[in-house]
Parts: structure tokens; sequence; C-alpha cells
């Protein structure tokens, strides 16, 4: 008797930590996704808040593997709206405060140069740009090429204004 009570709760236990390892090999699943997501190209930002998903899936997977993965709160949920996101918390809506967008592609673009209108023609007449400034190798010469046309630019309102007057 001693022995099948012993027997049932063995495989209790057993069915309970396999059920478990299956919530486990999701969360595993979920890390290798972001891994294999880390090792192609991304920009800085991406890759930083990809970094945070991995270490967030793998202290999820490590906890699960442990038995301290706490169960998931049915309290509050979070709903994606293409327009706003909406905080559910005991079937209430509630909306959560939209982050501005930092850049928006819908606008239009505008680039100004510093002078406008005829006095530009003459600028772009005036200016010669070196040649080094085509293809700048290095940061020192990117920035005597930028330090060169501010000169350039503040002798040209030296020159044109003196033809003006």
């Amino acid at each position: 008797m001693r022995i099948q009570l012993l027997l049932i709760i063995f495989i209790l236990g057993s069915f309970k930590s396999y059920a478990a390892k299956k919530e486990c090999t999701a969360l595993l699943e979920k890390l290798h996704i972001i891994q294999s997501k880390q090792r192609q190209g991304q920009s800085l930002n991406n890759s930083i808040k990809l970094r945070e998903k991995e270490d967030a899936a793998r202290q999820k997977w490590w906890a699960c593997e442990n038995n301290k993965l706490k169960p998931k709160s049915k309290k509050q949920k979070t709903v994606k709206s293409t327009k706003k996101r909406i905080k559910l918390k005991n079937n209430k809506r509630e909306p959560i405060e939209a982050q501005p967008q930092v850049f928006s592609a819908n606008g239009n673009i505008m680039i100004k140069g510093r002078f406008s209108g005829e006095k530009q023609f003459h600028w772009l007449e005036y200016y010669k740009q070196p040649e080094k400034c085509l293809k700048p190798k290095t940061t020192q010469v990117f920035a005597f090429c930028m330090e060169d046309k501010t000169a350039q630019q503040h002798k040209f309102e030296q020159e044109y204004n003196k033809k003006k007057n």
C-alpha cells in the first residue's frame, strides 16, 4: 500500500514538472529567437533594446527552470490598437498616455541653406570646395572642410554686402 502511494505521488510530481518544463521550452524558444535577431545587423538603439529583451527572457526562462516563475496575473491586460493603447483593469478601459513620435515620415522635410534667392545663386558661383572635401576620410579632414566653408561664407557675405552698397 505504501509503495503504491509513493508511486502515485512520484507520478503526480513528475507530471507537474513535465508540464512546467513544457512551458519552459516555450520561454527558451523565445530566448533563442531574440538571440538570432541579435546576430543580424542592428542599429545601436535596436541592439540595446534586444539586449534588454534577451536579459528579461533569460531571467524568465531561468526562473521557470528553477520553479521560481510567478503565475501570470489575469487582472491586468494590455491591448494594442493602431490608434492608441488601452489598459484593461477589471473590464474598464483607461487610455495610456501615448509617447510622442520623435520622427514622422509623413511630413515634408525642409533643408534650408544659409542664403536664399539671388544671394544663394551668387554663393553657389563663389564657393569652391577643396578636392579633399569631396570625400573626407577622417574627422580632421571633415572638420577642416566645415571650417573652410564657414570661412568662405563669411568672406562671401562681406564681399556681397560691399557690392550691394
